[in-house]
């Protein structure tokens, strides 16, 4: 196989994963700025590919006109529409990036038949991804399918990494090591805790929309005190979290010895604590629209980097 088409599809697997991030965070920002309805329709927006920048551009029934079924049309607001239509441009470039990956998998086959079918399967699911956002546009932005498709994120950004960590074995040898049976199975309950986590701060973005959509007496700054267990289950379990993920840091500095484990464990680390301060500034402070983005990017950061660890722990199991 030459090397050449090999760093082709390394390179692409790799902005492909920035490009998950991208979403995620853009879609975040949507939803933190209440952007999710500036673009009543899909795919298109206002009924063009290039949305409006003023409400002079659109007919003057245009509420009457894109109003579905499940939701009405708010005033036109360009800041909202143009948040929106950026997350489904950023959505488009990565189902481009999703499906050149595919075609640069397809010489790999002989060479590795697993990165060809997880290629395959990215693609799929990124087509899912697309029809649920098509859903969660017409739902009026119920939710649970707005839930349903952050974890469809989750999913695609484990196998965007699961491609790189095999492909990248094509390119370079890695160290071989016996990894301690404890640390390995200790990985797994932290990355199934924080899935946990995840799910629990989904739920708790639920019930904070709910509040915003349902209660208008309810002002930003007394969200907090109205949210249910989830939130109280979410703020105590960060801290059981926090324990196990710094038990495993520090087992791994102390037995580990192949250097790119130590240094994704290190880097783990960093990102909790600054999560960690992220998650006091949501609670104490009302949360801020500007920190919910960056609390959601730093827990995929964080699934990231254990589903990293778990896949380097767990292929080293022969000397």
């Amino acid at each position: 196989m030459p090397l050449k088409n090999i760093n082709r599809f390394v390179l692409t697997a790799q902005i492909t994963l920035v490009f998950v991030y991208l979403v995620i965070i853009a879609g975040s920002v949507v939803r933190a700025t209440g952007s999710g309805m500036g673009c009543p329709d899909w795919p298109k927006c206002f009924g063009n590919w290039v949305p409006p920048t003023d409400v002079s551009q659109l007919p003057e029934n245009y509420k009457a006109l894109y109003a579905g079924e499940h939701h009405a049309v708010a005033e036109f607001n360009a800041l909202n529409t143009w948040t929106e239509y950026l997350n489904r441009l950023a959505g488009a470039v990565l189902g481009i990036l999703i499906f050149l990956q595919f075609l640069f998998s397809i010489p790999l086959r002989k060479t590795d038949r697993r990165l060809f079918r997880y290629s395959l399967l990215e693609l799929i699911l990124i087509g899912f991804q697309g029809w649920l956002g098509a859903k969660v546009v017409s739902s009026n932005l119920a939710p649970v399918k707005i839930t349903i498709h952050m974890v469809v994120a989750l999913v695609i950004l484990s196998i965007a990494l699961l491609i790189i960590h095999r492909a990248k074995k094509l390119v370079r040898t890695e160290e071989k090591e016996v990894m301690d049976p404890t640390l390995k199975k200790l990985s797994i309950v932290v990355f199934g805790a924080s899935i946990l986590q995840i799910l629990l701060g989904t739920q708790v973005r639920e019930e904070v929309d709910l509040l915003l959509k349902n209660f208008d007496a309810i002002y930003r700054n007394e969200i907090i005190s109205n949210l249910g267990n989830y939130f109280k289950i979410h703020r105590s379990f960060s801290i059981i979290l926090t324990i196990l993920n710094f038990w495993m840091i520090f087992k791994i500095r102390k037995t580990v010895k192949t250097e790119q484990v130590k240094r994704n464990a290190n880097g783990l680390g960093a990102v909790i604590l600054v999560a960690l301060i992220t998650g006091v500034t949501l609670s104490m402070f009302a949360l801020p629209a500007p920190v919910q983005p960056i609390h959601l990017l730093l827990a995929c950061i964080i699934y990231g980097l254990q589903w990293m660890l778990i896949l380097k722990l767990w292929q080293k199991q022969q000397a």
